[in-house]
């Protein structure tokens, strides 16, 4: 009896064990890392540690990738660099030093058994590699996929760098807006897939640095859409000489794609996603990358025969208010006032008929506002706004947006009569994926006359005078596209 009795403690004891050693959130592996496909000798079966998910490597493993490792063994820190940045970290400090910034850490830098362990990913990442975990066969993926040449006639000095103004993803399509061209590099990998894009002389506009925010210096947008062929976008500056973002796509299944311009637009880039079993896929190769340096010819006024029907759009209403100015003044109200404007001025135009998505303070979905201009066979559509970026409040000027090919010759002749009016910095006519854009049949654009973040543009907008040059230049822009005298 004694004998079972010991047995029983022994067995009870070992469980014990287990279950602590199971439930701790520091567990002991063995992996294999590989960089750029080739097996790392020192990381080789090599002990590595799992914290909170995390992937801990001994500080031999960055070593050998390259970058220069310096120990303290005093201090406990660890100083890690290339050409272009350094990260200091400190053992059980939850915040690394890169550069000159402060980052925070998830998983610490650990000291075990005389070894010091740094994350893996985070180092990867911000050093410009990519990152992938196989739990299965508990590898670990580094790909440094650098660029092998840089057009001679780039520009990368910081004031001629193409700044990336928003980045979207709809029904298949990512579409880059910049405000100047650069010449993408496109390839993919496997394990898992991806497809990975480099835009060479390029950075990040300010504004746009707020949005999507994953990390220290790296962004994600996640992509709910049924169907999508992607799950997640993410985003950074992959090297800084020449100033590179890279935008990765994550991929639910693999696809081909075709890499082109924003129609009739040299600065935006637009990549579509196709299945690649269909018979209609394109042949895509990482190796081949089209010229979008050229945008197609387009003509700037469309032959008048007989009364043109244009429906004006004023965007948002009701419990939609848009944005809110600095003093508080409301968006939808400055976009009702100029709607009801610019009708009053087509309403003296024998040639032009007008209608408008709402006439007071009531809603319409997006896609209503796109149906009734469908459903009345409009020959064009305009919606008005006004823009916001309430992090910058420096930020100023008028813009135009387009999206299909067969709208660009409208927003170009809108945005010319609307900088004539509005008097504001020219930040361009654009590419954007807009729903009321994207869902219209007809020539359709999209106006962001103003900035209500910017007091001193909040307080002319809601001026008389201002609104009535900014409904006359509508009207002067819409008889010019018309070709009415």
């Amino acid at each position: 009896m004694d004998r079972l009795k010991r047995l029983g403690v022994i067995v009870l004891f070992a469980v014990s064990l287990f279950l602590l050693s199971f439930n701790s959130p520091v567990f002991a592996n063995t992996a294999s890392i590989y960089l750029n496909g080739a097996q790392l000798s020192a990381a080789n079966l090599s002990q590595v540690e799992i914290v909170n998910s995390k992937v801990m490597v001994p500080i031999r493993v960055v070593e050998e990738l390259g970058y220069v490792v310096n120990w303290n063994k005093t201090d406990q820190t660890v100083k890690i660099q290339n050409n272009s940045k350094t990260v200091a970290m400190a053992i059980n400090k939850s915040s690394a030093y890169v550069d000159d910034r402060v980052v925070s850490l998830t998983s610490p830098p650990l000291l075990k058994g005389g070894t010091s362990f740094v994350p893996l990913r985070f180092i990867g990442e911000e050093f410009g590699l990519e990152v992938n975990w196989d739990n299965g066969t508990k590898s670990v993926y580094l790909s440094s996929e650098a660029l092998e040449s840089t057009p001679d006639s780039l520009d990368t000095t910081s004031a001629n760098k193409g700044l990336i103004e928003n980045i979207q993803f709809a029904d298949n399509r990512l579409m880059i807006n910049m405000d100047q061209s650069v010449q993408p590099e496109i390839f993919t990998m496997s394990g898992p897939e991806r497809i990975v894009l480099d835009l060479p002389g390029a950075a990040l506009a300010d504004a746009f640095t707020l949005q999507n925010m994953a990390g220290a210096g790296s962004y994600q947008i996640n992509i709910e859409e049924e169907q999508s062929f992607v799950s997640k976008i993410r985003y950074s500056l992959f090297k800084s000489d020449p100033s590179t973002i890279r935008v990765v796509l994550d991929l639910n299944s693999k696809a081909s794609y075709q890499l082109s311009n924003a129609a009739g637009n040299s600065e935006g880039i637009v990549l579509d996603l196709f299945d690649p079993t269909s018979p209609t896929a394109p042949v895509t190769s990482p190796d081949t990358i089209p010229d979008i340096s050229t945008p197609p010819t387009t003509t700037t006024t469309v032959p008048v025969t007989g009364n043109r029907l244009v429906v004006i759009d004023a965007g948002h209403g009701a419990h939609d208010n848009g944005t809110t100015g600095v003093s508080g003044r409301v968006e939808k109200d400055f976009n009702l006032t100029m709607a009801l404007k610019v009708e009053a001025l087509l309403g003296q135009e024998p040639l032009i008929d007008v209608v408008l998505t709402r006439h007071d303070d009531t809603y319409v979905t997006r896609p209503d506002r796109a149906k009734l201009a469908n459903d009345l066979n409009a020959d064009a559509f305009i919606s008005i706004h006004a823009n916001s970026v309430l992090n910058i409040p420096t930020a100023s000027g008028t813009e135009t947006y387009y999206y299909s090919e067969a709208s660009k010759p409208l927003a170009d002749v809108m945005h010319k009569h609307l900088i004539q009016a509005t008097r504001l910095k020219d930040r361009k006519v654009k590419y954007n994926n807009y729903e009321v854009l994207r869902r219209s049949n007809m020539p359709a654009t999209l106006l962001e006359v103003g900035f209500l973040s910017n007091a001193e543009e909040e307080a002319l907008l809601f001026t008389e005078d201002f609104q009535n040059r900014v409904a006359q230049g509508i009207v002067d822009a819409i008889k010019e596209y018309f070709g009415i005298n």
